[in-house]
Order: C-alpha cells, then structure tokens, then sequence
C-alpha cells in the first residue's frame, strides 16, 4: 500500500511541476473529449455465428468446416445490401426462378382427386427438389453439398393432424422416421 502511495505522490508532484512549468492553469482547463468512432463498424458474436457455424462436431473434418465456412460467407455477401441490385444477383434470380417448374393434371369431376407435381433446382443452394400432392403429399429432396437425400411422406388421418413418414440418408448413415403432425 506504501508503495501506491508513494507511486502516486511522485506522479502528482511531477504533473504538478510539469503544469507550472508550462504555465498551466488546471481549473480553466477545457476536459479532453475523445470523439467517438461510429464508423468503424464493431464485430459482435451474432456476426461471428453468421459466418462460423456453430453446430460443428469433433469428428467433423477440416475440409468440411471449411466448406461451410466458405458458403456461409458467400451467401452473406451474396445477399448484402450491397449486391442486391448487381448484374449478378439478378441473372442467379432469374436463373433460379427458370428451374421451377409445376405440372398439374386437374380432376375431371369434382369427386376425383387432382394431382401437382413441383420441381424445383435451386442450383446456387445445390438443391433439388420434387413436391407432389394429390392422394397424399410426398416430397424429395437431395442436397448435394451434404451428398444427402430426404424423403418425406405426409397421410391425413384427421382433420389437423398428419401421419408423417421420413427418410434421411447420406453416405454414411440413413435415418427414418414416424411421427405425427398438427396444423394449427
């Protein structure tokens, strides 16, 4: 304690000096206002999971992280503000929006059941997917960034609820699943 004291007797004695050697007088003094940077923007952790994913594993590979990575941070500046309205960003939306196709063979009668069928490449997202709905409701859709493919199986049972089938199946496992589903 002794030696703050002292540290601080010393510091005082020599601003002290060094104020009345420059002829300073500390009471009209103007306080020192640092200004306040608000440009320089600041990095928070929600920036940081927009670009790191956070649900890696321990026995995820180094390629893997780095691949989705490298997407997460494509797509963040794929869709920033500032490329909205580039060349680019408007030829992958009309692309995007030519890979969509639905064909629909309607019902003759009214008591007949009308089928649709929905295709959707959604090449930027490395997505393929086919909906179809009529007896029941199926979609399938392979990720090929993943090397996956989900098949999924929907059967009302009541007038809210869902019988669902899943299947999910990638090179190194397959999961499927039952389940029920509400609507609301």
């Amino acid at each position: 304690m002794r030696l703050f004291g002292s540290i601080f007797l010393i510091l005082s004695c020599a601003i002290c000096s060094i104020c009345s050697a420059a002829n300073v007088d500390l009471r009209t003094t103007k306080p020192l206002v640092i200004p306040v940077d608000n440009v320089t923007p600041t990095l928070t952790s929600a920036d940081v999971a927009k670009v790191i994913p956070t649900d890696m594993t321990s026995t995820e590979s180094t390629s893997s992280v780095m691949t989705r990575i490298a997407d997460k941070t494509f797509n963040l500046w794929f869709n920033s503000s500032a490329m909205k309205d580039t060349t680019l960003v408007r030829i992958a939306e009309k692309t995007q929006e030519t890979l969509k196709t639905d064909v629909v063979v309607a019902a003759k009668n009214p008591d007949e059941v009308s089928h649709k069928f929905s295709f959707r490449v959604e090449a930027f997202q490395a997505l393929a997917k086919l909906e179809y709905s009529g007896w029941t409701k199926c979609a399938v859709n392979y990720d090929a960034k993943a090397s996956q493919t989900n098949v999924e199986l929907k059967e009302k049972i009541f007038h809210n609820k869902d019988l669902v089938f899943s299947h999910k199946k990638n090179s190194s496992q397959g999961l499927s699943m039952i389940g029920r589903a509400w609507t609301w």
